[in-house]
């Protein structure tokens, strides 16, 4: 699943950096040098997020 620009949030941070996190879920964050490098992060977390989940469904 390919994030939209309505799925997260991008603040810059205090050190230059950026931080990203899903509007329906902050505990699903990521942070990057770039804009992009943290929503390319956001995405990584979200697919293992996902992955993680329906193996713990597939497992129980």
């Amino acid at each position: 699943m390919k994030l939209k620009k309505t799925d997260y949030v991008l603040e810059c941070t205090f050190d230059g950096g950026y931080y990203a996190w899903l509007t329906v879920n902050m505990q699903c964050n990521a942070y990057g040098d770039s804009p992009e490098e943290a929503v390319d992060n956001l995405q990584q977390t979200m697919e293992e997020l996902i992955n993680e989940t329906y193996m713990m469904e597939d497992f129980n």
